[in-house]
C-alpha cells in the first residue's frame, strides 16, 4: 500500500462529541481536510469555525449517508466513531434498549462503512472503526454495549483480511475509559479513566504507524485480555464479585 499524502483528506465520525470531537480538531492543527459527521449543531459549528467541512447526517439513515459521502471527492482516512451506551438493570432484560444499542452501534457503522469504501478502495486508504475494551470480558449490565462492541470488533477483524486485496487498511480502536459526555453517566469507578486528548493523540498515533488494533491504556487492556482467556467457572465468578 502507498504512503498517505500528508495533507489527508479525512472523514470523523461522531464528530460532534468525545474522542471525535478531539480527533477533529486535532488532524485540523495539523493541517488536514476534515469531514466532521455529527448531529449537534453547535458542535459542528464550533468545528466549522475551526476548518472543517460540516455534515450534519442521520447515520441510521442508509441512504442519506451513501449519497452525502458520495459528494465527497476523496477519502483517504475514514474514522468511525460514532455510537451510545445504555445499561440493562437485571432481573429485567429490556429488549428494546438492547436492540437500540445494537442497532444504532452497528447501523451507523455498517451505513458509514458502505459510504466511504469506494472513495477508501480508489485512494489505497484507511478505515477506523471504534470498539471498546469492553469486549475483552463480560461486565454485569453492559449486555448491550459489550455485545454491540465484539461485534463491531469482529467486523473490523474480518474486515482488516477481505479488504486486504482492494490496498484499503484496517485498524481496530480498542479504548478504556475516556473521559466523555458517554462515560459521564457511568455510577461505577473507571480505572486508568484518560482525557480525549489522550484518546486523540493514542488513536492518531496508532494510526500512523500503521496499527491493525491500537489499545490504550495498556495498563487496563492488557490485563482485561488476560481475564478474557480464564476459563468461563473462573471469570463469572470475578464478574459475580464485580457486579456487587
Amino acid at each position: 500500500m502507498t504512503d498517505l499524502p500528508k495533507k489527508q483528506h479525512i472523514v470523523i465520525t461522531g464528530a460532534t462529541s468525545g474522542i471525535g470531537y478531539q480527533l477533529v480538531k486535532d488532524y485540523l492543527l495539523e493541517g488536514h481536510q476534515v469531514y466532521a459527521v455529527g448531529r449537534d449543531d453547535e458542535a459542528l459549528s464550533q468545528l466549522e469555525s475551526l476548518g472543517a467541512t460540516p455534515i450534519d447526517l442521520d447515520l441510521m439513515d442508509r441512504e442519506k449517508v451513501i449519497n452525502a459521502f458520495a459528494d465527497i471527492s476523496h477519502i483517504d482516512l475514514a474514522i468511525c466513531g460514532a455510537g451510545m451506551c445504555e445499561y440493562l438493570d437485571m432481573p429485567n432484560f429490556d429488549s428494546e434498549t438492547f436492540m437500540k444499542v445494537m442497532s444504532v452501534n452497528m447501523g451507523t457503522l455498517s451505513h458509514a462503512i458502505e459510504g466511504v469504501l469506494p472513495k477508501l478502495i480508489a485512494a489505497k486508504g484507511r478505515l477506523v472503526g471504534l470498539g471498546s475494551a469492553s469486549a475483552y470480558v463480560p461486565f454485569a449490565r453492559a449486555e448491550a454495549y459489550g455485545s454491540s462492541k465484539a461485534a463491531i470488533h469482529y467486523l473490523m477483524k474480518t474486515l482488516q483480511i477481505s479488504l486486504a486485496p482492494h490496498d484499503v487498511a484496517v485498524s481496530l480502536v480498542v479504548p478504556g475509559f475516556v473521559d466523555t459526555p458517554m462515560t459521564k453517566q457511568n455510577d461505577f469507578p473507571m480505572p486508568f479513566i484518560q482525557t480525549t486528548e489522550q484518546a486523540s493523540r493514542a488513536i492518531r498515533d496508532g494510526i500512523e504507524e500503521g496499527q491493525d488494533v491500537i489499545e490504550f491504556p495498556k495498563k487496563l487492556t492488557l490485563p482485561l485480555k488476560a481475564l478474557g482467556t480464564l476459563p468461563d467457572l473462573v471469570w463469572q465468578q470475578v464478574g459475580q464479585k464485580l457486579s456487587k
